[in-house]
């Protein structure tokens, strides 16, 4: 009896060799259950005409059905089904009083009619899906106790309660006895593909951690009509481990791009990919890592194929930096519209306190701003001395902490004031474009730095695309105020 997946697993296998085995199990099955049918109503879309992403949600009606295995309704069974939605979610599950409890359903007589589901999240073809898994939820409160808290073994498989007896679902489970496992879905739900804003969630996490998505980019220069969704996915960097994409024709705040880009892992470099490419499709695992929303084990296409001589291709895309100012860097909803886009900060003051000597008795000192005071590696942000060490260089407008140099290439800058007193602090990565850059021997007092713009937990951090990004006062260079115009790479006669 509690062996109902196994054997339904070794069925399903033989079925698919052209064999068949007698279900020896099937008095044992919830009431002779063999599948669950969902029916909804309501606006589904269609393949041509889908319906819109929305995190709102979408209503539909919903019918629960179960049947035995010459097709027709079990109506001996009274028990529970439970419900989800893939890909997507519900926002809500509601039905005749006493039949809705979260995303579990009631059904008497084998059905459940009236049900009203909103249905959120969904992308490409979602459905609803429903299973019979032998769990009838009841309050756990109840007296007499549920089933599977009641210390008998009620169905006499020697078995007692939840966790033991593998029948319990949990301990408010009012039944020991296995579910058929029986599994039904309902007819497609249209959706259209979500745009990177969706994926970002308007928020510092993302709404569709876990989901495997798809993207689907313009590969035409031009700009798409306004009611058009698939918008045209720029590459504005590679790195030795991904891509970063902007969406250039996101209008979502106030008619402004916001939440538009995104960074894909991808292990290494890209192959074939430069910066000005236009994707036309871009799939992978939507994840968080340290605090960054990215696409984890991406595929991807590229549409367009940027060539500076190329008519067709026409210009570069790639967009206009961000100017973050100590305004913007002080609120954090105004820094998560841009994670993972293209920033600059100008005339920052580089720091004139950092060194590698460990900072005495935690205090930074010239040439001795590394509060790593352990030496294993990093810095224990637990309250104790080396915290304490880091925090009195962050508050220092000069210092810069030397352990995220050595480790990361790091250095912490100060942005102009806009007032009396106001001053704001981030980090750049200058070593990643420059690894001779040594932090001791600064040119000038200041620098404007443009790079794709990270975040690591509560920091946020400019990483230059190339030399041209990081201008220090007095050493020669004039800011690239077009990003499209420097530290673009050619394709080599290999990609070509």
């Amino acid at each position: 009896m509690k062996t109902a997946r196994s054997y339904a697993a070794l069925a399903l296998v033989l079925a698919s060799c052209g064999g068949a085995i007698p279900d020896q199990h099937q008095d044992d099955r919830a009431g002779g259950v063999a599948t669950v049918v969902v029916t909804t109503a309501g606006n589904r879309g269609t393949a041509a005409a889908p319906l819109p992403f929305s995190s709102d949600g979408v209503p539909l009606q919903l019918q629960v059905e179960v049947r035995s295995r010459d097709n027709r309704r079990v109506t001996g069974f009274n028990g529970w089904v439970g419900l989800s939605m893939a890909p997507g979610q519900f926002r809500s599950v509601t039905g005749p009083e006493g039949s809705v409890l979260g995303n579990m359903v009631k059904l008497t007589g084998g059905v459940a009619t009236g049900l009203e589901v909103t249905v959120a999240r969904g992308y490409g073809q979602s459905r609803v899906w429903a299973e019979e898994g032998g769990y009838s939820p009841v309050d756990p409160r109840r007296s007499p106790a549920p089933a599977c808290a009641n210390g008998r073994d009620d169905d006499g498989d020697g078995l007692v309660d939840f966790p033991a007896d593998l029948g319990c679902a949990a301990a408010n489970d009012d039944t020991e006895r296995a579910g058929s496992y029986a599994v039904g879905t309902s007819e497609p739900i249209y959706f259209d593909l979500p745009n990177i804003v969706d994926i970002q969630g308007r928020s510092a996490v993302t709404p569709l951690l876990g989901e495997r998505v798809t993207l689907r980019g313009r590969v035409t220069p031009d700009a798409p009509p306004a009611d058009d969704r698939r918008h045209r996915l720029v590459v504005t960097q590679t790195d030795n481990s991904g891509f970063f994409v902007t969406d250039i024709d996101d209008r979502s705040c106030d008619g402004g791009p916001c939440y538009n880009s995104l960074y894909s892992f991808n292990f290494r470099s890209p192959d074939g990919m430069r910066p000005c490419d236009l994707i036309d499709t871009l799939t992978g695992s939507v994840a968080e890592f340290v605090s960054t929303t990215q696409l984890a084990q991406p595929g991807y296409q590229i549409g367009l194929a940027w060539r500076p001589n190329d008519a067709a291709a026409g210009q570069c895309l790639i967009p206009d930096p961000i100017e973050i100012t100590p305004t913007t860097l002080a609120m954090d909803i105004l820094m998560e519209r841009h994670e993972s886009s293209l920033a600059r900060v100008r005339e920052v003051l580089l720091p004139s306190l950092i060194g590698p000597g460990l900072a005495p008795n935690g205090i930074p000192s010239m040439g001795a701003t590394n509060c790593d005071l352990n030496a294993d590696g990093g810095i224990d942000y637990d309250g104790g001395p080396e915290n304490q060490c880091a925090d009195a260089c962050a508050a220092d407008i000069t210092c810069s902490e030397w352990s995220n140099w050595s480790r990361y290439g790091q250095i912490t800058v100060t942005l102009p004031a806009m007032g009396a007193g106001a001053r704001a602090r981030m980090a750049i990565a200058p070593r990643i474009v420059n690894p001779n850059f040594d932090p001791q021997r600064l040119r000038g007092p200041s620098a404007t730095v443009t790079g794709t713009l990270k975040q690591v937990g509560p920091n946020w951090i400019i990483q230059p695309r190339c030399g041209s990004d990081f201008v220090v006062q007095g050493d020669g260079q004039t800011v690239c105020e077009h990003p499209r115009d420097c530290c673009l790479h050619e394709r080599s006669i290999a990609e070509e």
